[in-house]
Parts: structure tokens; C-alpha cells; sequence
């Protein structure tokens, strides 16, 4: 049978020749009633605080997931730049070995150099993408730790009252 404010408010005792006060019974289960409807609010928040809760680990999953999109995109392009820069480098060298000799060191240096700054910036956007994905897994974990630790409390709390609750109702 679950108890709700209400039954404890409508309960109502024989009376017997040496038995309890009346009025103290009445009174204790009054005051049992208001705790109760206490419970039941602080746990309807805590339920909208944990669906708050999943909302915003949802949103962290969506994030993380375009996060993780966005730095894929930015490596293919930086591989299709890296690409294309080599890919001019090369026709310069051609064309500068055919004019001269001498301007063939400066193609390849500067290929070399283009090739090492599109390597270089690619691996940065993989770090930083990393860092991002850290944050939010670290975010993440924080928000179920949060969660798993309201909910205990939450339980605790209930039980406790319910234990109380069902040790004082004889």
C-alpha cells in the first residue's frame, strides 16, 4: 500500500481505554503528512533536475560529436590543401628546372617549407581537437557522477523517512 499525505491526514485510530492521545495522534500524523509533501516536492525537482541533467549530457554528446565532425572535415581538408600544395610545387620545380638550374634549390625548399606548414597545421587541429574531446568526455563524466550521486541521496533520503515513517505507524 503506498502511503500518500492525504491517507495520513484521513487516518484515524479505535480508541481504547488506555490507549494514545487522540489529539497527539492527530497531530504527529499532521506532521508526518507535511514532511511527506516535502518529499514529494524536493523529489519531483530532483527528477527536473535529472532530466535537466540528461538534456545537457545529451547536448554535450551532440557537441562532442560535431566537435569531432568539424575536426574531421578540417584534417581532409588540410590533406587536400597538403595535397594540392605539393601538387603545385611540383609543376613549379618542373618549370623552374627547365628555366634553370639554380632556381630548382629554391622550389624545393619552399615546397618543403609549404608541405611542413600544412603537416604543422593539421596537427594542430588534431590537438585541439583532442583537448575538445578531453573537456567534454571530463564534462561528461562530471554530469554522471553528478547524477548518480543525486540519485543516491535522493534514495537514501527516501528510505530513511520511510523506515522512520513505518517504525513510528504502529
Amino acid at each position: 500500500m503506498k502511503l500518500s499525505p492525504e491517507m495520513i491526514r484521513e487516518q484515524r485510530f479505535k480508541a481504547r481505554l488506555s490507549g494514545f492521545d487522540k489529539n497527539e495522534v492527530i497531530a504527529f500524523l499532521l506532521d508526518i503528512a507535511e514532511d511527506m509533501e516535502m518529499l514529494i516536492e524536493e523529489n519531483s525537482l530532483l527528477k527536473s533536475e535529472v532530466e535537466t541533467v540528461k538534456r545537457r549530457q545529451k547536448d554535450m554528446e551532440d557537441l562532442f560529436l560535431s566537435v569531432k565532425q568539424f575536426s574531421e572535415e578540417k584534417m581532409k581538408r588540410a590533406e587536400l590543401d597538403a595535397k594540392g600544395l605539393v601538387a603545385e610545387a611540383e609543376k613549379k620545380f618542373s618549370e623552374i628546372q627547365a628555366a634553370a638550374g639554380r632556381k630548382l634549390a629554391e622550389a624545393e625548399q619552399r615546397a618543403q617549407e609549404m608541405q611542413s606548414q600544412a603537416v604543422q597545421k593539421a596537427r594542430e587541429i588534431l590537438k585541439e581537437a583532442e583537448r575538445s574531446r578531453q573537456e567534454l568526455e571530463r564534462g561528461l563524466e562530471e554530469i554522471k557522477n553528478r547524477r548518480a550521486s543525486l540519485l543516491a541521496e535522493l534514495k537514501g533520503i527516501l528510505e530513511s523517512y520511510q523506515a522512520w515513517v513505518q517504525g513510528n505507524v504502529v
